[in-house]
């Protein structure tokens, strides 16, 4: 769709057109631009009409990143489900740390921590900053606590503007959106696992339900191996 649009835009105009980032980096969909090359200037209603049909593409574009990025958190929890069965010998912070890791790749996080609650304080037990410098008020992650979220079990997602303490700390820190998952492991201690959005990643939100799936998965009893079979009768 995108290059029957470019290309009918080109030919209209008596000249070619071509799909382009703002900065040259491949950035998300809404840094895309298009660029028409022909001997005269575009007028005004030209210039109009490049704009809304650049407005289509990024349109398609998103879309086609939202349908990308689905199917692939959609295989991550198929994949991922019995990989955690099958690290029988593996604590939770590691299978904790797993699920943060991989998630975080798919979603292209800006960072992720994985927390504990001992002892009334909320400790971090693992992080990883995957793009540039953490800003300095997010130092050890403590805006993001998760009594802050005010979140005891479950999945969360807060962008700025939301008017919460959260909401306020990812503004200052210009990231988009915050996205955690907390829940129990067998023993009762709370675990908490929080990522964050940057301009790179976009919105986070997409990710709440893997995220949302894993974290319980990994803080339970690891099980046998799911073969998805039917059962059969040996009698």
């Amino acid at each position: 769709m995108v290059h029957r649009t470019v290309e009918a835009l080109g030919a209209a105009l008596g000249g070619t057109a071509g799909v382009h980032d703002a900065d040259g980096t491949g950035g998300s969909p809404g840094d895309v631009r298009l660029a028409v090359d022909r001997d005269r200037p575009l007028d005004d209603v030209e210039r109009q009409l490049v704009e809304a049909a650049a407005e289509l593409v990024r349109n398609a574009l998103r879309a086609d990143r939202e349908a990308a990025l689905a199917d692939a958190l959609a295989d991550l929890v198929d994949r991922t489900l019995p990989e955690l069965d099958a690290m029988i010998g593996a604590t939770v912070e590691e299978r904790l740390v797993k699920v943060a890791r991989d998630v975080g790749e798919v979603m292209d996080v800006k960072g992720w921590s994985v927390r504990i609650l001992s002892e009334s304080e909320w400790t971090m037990v693992a992080d990883e900053n995957r793009r540039g410098r953490v800003p300095d008020s997010m130092t050890a992650w403590r805006p993001f606590d998760p009594r802050t979220l005010e979140l005891e079990e479950g999945s969360v997602v807060v962008r700025p503007g939301d008017g919460t303490p959260v909401a306020e700390s990812l503004s200052h820190c210009g990231l988009t959106t915050l996205l955690g998952a907390t829940g129990y492991d067998p023993d009762a201690v709370s675990w908490t696992v929080c990522m964050v959005g940057d301009d790179v990643s976009g919105d986070l939100g997409p990710g709440r339900t893997a995220l949302g799936a894993l974290v319980p998965a990994a803080l339970g009893f690891p099980l046998p191996p799911r073969s998805g079979g039917l059962l059969r009768s040996t009698g």
